[in-house]
């Protein structure tokens, strides 16, 4: 019986998964900053968020260099991958390293359309932040990091904080097949859960 539940659940998930979104979904970021002397800091200015079945890669561009994760949602792993010199590290990130849970998600009857696609109106309070958010629910939400209790997909969110607002808005949407190696973590990489990976730096 457990081993019926188990294929039934396994079927039942990547049902939802084939009839969802595959393709390139792009933001463009803007900041401001509440003190100027944060302006230097290494914030990204273009997400390129790529999706197909239960996997997602978000890559986040900065002034340094492109900061990549990757999502497998139906194991619930992020895996944020570095590469300091010539050494590649990954890291696990899981709940226990959020530091913003969602406390209050307010819903509201306004519309707006992004790319051609309707998406609702919602307010979230966070411990150290508020956000106003636009969401889809024509794409899946497990593949969202930011705002997991959402009911639906964001296309635009602007973040205020105690030090800056940040505004992501959706400026392109591609659907394509995509290849499976851009979700595939290359063989050199070392993991690390983010504990052992701070007790590794401190060395």
């Amino acid at each position: 019986m457990i081993r019926l539940i188990v294929i039934f659940l396994f079927i039942f998930q990547t049902s939802i998964y084939s009839q969802s979104f595959e393709g390139i979904i792009s933001y463009s970021i803007t900041h401001n900053y509440m003190d100027s002397t944060l302006k230097n800091k290494v914030m990204p200015s273009k997400l390129d968020f790529y999706i197909s079945g239960e996997f997602a890669r978000i890559d986040q561009h900065t002034k340094i260099g492109v900061q990549t994760t990757i999502i497998d949602t139906l194991l619930n792993k992020h895996i944020l991958l570095i590469q300091l010199m010539d050494k590649k590290f990954g890291i696990i990130i899981n709940d226990e390293n959020d530091t913003n849970e969602i406390e209050k998600i307010t819903y509201s009857d306004n519309q707006k359309i992004f790319q051609n696609i309707s998406c609702s109106k919602a307010f979230i309070n966070n411990k150290n932040s508020t956000s106003t958010v636009y969401f889809t629910s024509e794409i899946n939400n497990a593949y969202n990091i930011n705002f997991k209790k959402l009911k639906g997909f964001p296309l635009y969110y602007e973040i205020i904080s105690s030090d800056f607002m940040s505004s992501y808005e959706v400026s392109n949407i591609t659907k394509q097949a995509l290849d499976p190696i851009l979700f595939e973590i290359d063989k050199n990489t070392s993991i690390y859960t983010m504990k052992d990976f701070q007790s590794l730096m401190s060395q």
